[in-house]
């Protein structure tokens, strides 16, 4: 953050071609350079975790697998409206060219994207519906990184949400020899939200939050400065660093595309990594290639579910270190807990005394169920809340002091799109109804 990047869909397009960005011919050299690194920088991580896209059931439009359907500026604008997101979805020809980008020329990329973020949206909407922020900040780590916890800028910044050496110290993330916790994609995100916490409150505007994290408070300051004091993004935007001014429309658009794929013919990909993990504490120093041994699992796979420790060493710290390994993986070491002398490791190796079982999921941990909410005080009945025009998940969950996650399996949403009229169940204090049928 703060610094020019050369990361997938930031795309530091000059302005006055946006508007062609979408037409297969005609780009500029500059514009075929920026497209070509958004694919090296893709590829350098995940190429080999995505393969085959895979419409099935999502094509609920009939559309034939070469189609690229177009839609007008007003039915863009709309669907952009209907997100109801806290932050500003402004629609203009800065956006629609990215939307150009994202949904035409570069969909095959969109593709491998969606993928990934069946990994790492739900952890960060569970961040950011703690911190109480509004959930579409996911997109821009999509825009920092293509969703690659090893993505590295030109100006060295690193990670999903491309921290700079000193800012990432500067919000408690680790950086020395053996780790790298802007690599780590649970503490980087906390990081992240802080900033935009800190950020929200010296603007009071999302935007130029967003415009902040490209390029750093300062340039924001001088260019409201020289716009004559001006605190909307648009006004300020001639006075931005040239990157900054490509950012913010770059950011809507990521979110008009990733949310409306469905409706541009455009499906994830097969993705070929575990989503299904859990995480360990290591209490005393060890290796990957020990913990590899002992469970049988490739080092690679251990390796690209922990990218912050940089050597494949796991130092001791003042507690314990955390690791993700797959679910089934997880649970050889609650068998371990549960009776270490009966163990039988997966090479035939002992086991170290420097293991322990940790029953809290970090990352996307698949059920078990959560426990019911209890009330505090005394149960209140079911409300139910009407839909009006403005209304978004993010809103709704802070009027009744409850969290997205909730209101989401309350009422069986798949998605956050909401429409005028719909009723949504909120229990404020009361327990939620059991799941599985059970009242």
């Amino acid at each position: 953050m703060f610094k020019s990047k050369n990361i997938l869909l930031l795309v530091p397009v000059l302005l006055a071609s946006l508007c062609g960005v979408a037409q297969p011919a005609g780009t500029s050299a500059e514009e075929e350079r920026i497209v070509a690194a958004l694919d090296s920088l893709y590829n350098a991580f995940h190429a080999h975790r995505t393969d085959k896209r895979t419409a099935g059931d999502l094509n609920i439009y009939g559309f034939n697998e070469l189609d690229i359907p177009q839609y007008s500026d007003s039915v863009i604008k709309y669907r952009l409206s209907l997100l109801e997101s806290p932050i500003a979805m402004d629609y203009n020809e800065h956006v629609q060219g990215f939307i150009n980008l994202y949904a035409i020329r570069k969909r095959n990329l969109t593709s491998k994207v969606l993928a990934l973020s069946k990994y790492y949206f739900p952890m960060f909407e569970q961040i950011l519906d703690q911190q109480k922020l509004p959930l579409e900040f996911k997109y821009l780590a999509v825009i920092e990184s293509a969703l690659n916890p090893r993505a590295v800028s030109v100006a060295s910044a690193n990670g999903l949400w491309q921290f700079i050496n000193s800012t990432g110290k500067m919000y408690g993330l680790k950086i020395n020899t053996l780790v790298d916790e802007r690599r780590d994609p649970y503490k980087s995100t906390l990081a992240a939200c802080q900033y935009f916490k800190d950020s929200y409150a010296l603007y009071g505007d999302w935007l130029l939050v967003i415009a902040s994290y490209n390029c750093g408070p300062g340039n924001v300051n001088k260019a409201i400065r020289r716009s004559g004091g001006k605190m909307n993004f648009w006004e300020i935007m001639p006075y931005l660093p040239k990157e900054t001014r490509g950012y913010v429309p770059a950011f809507i658009a990521a979110t008009y595309v990733l949310s409306y794929a469905t409706e541009h013919n455009i499906y994830p990909m097969e993705l070929d990594i575990k989503l299904n993990v859990d995480t360990i504490h290591i209490s005393n120093s060890t290796t990957f290639q020990k913990l590899s041994q002992i469970t049988g699992l490739e080092l690679s796979i251990i390796e690209d579910l922990n990218p912050a420790y940089k050597k494949g060493v796991i130092p001791w710290y003042q507690g314990s270190a955390a690791i993700v390994l797959p679910y089934e993986y997880a649970m050889k070491y609650a068998s371990y807990r549960a009776n270490p002398a009966g163990f039988i490791p997966a090479t035939g190796d002992s086991v170290p005394s420097d293991v322990i079982f940790d029953d809290d999921l970090i990352v996307n941990t698949p059920p078990p169920e959560q426990p019911d909410r209890t009330a505090v005080n005394k149960p209140q009945k079911k409300k139910v809340h009407v839909v009006q025009r403005g209304d978004g998940l993010f809103k709704i969950s802070r009027k009744f002091n409850v969290t997205v996650e909730d209101i989401r399996k309350w009422n069986n949403l798949k998605n956050d799109k909401l429409v005028p009229g719909q009723k949504l169940n909120i229990y404020p204090t009361t327990q939620a109804p059991r799941r599985n049928g059970n009242n």
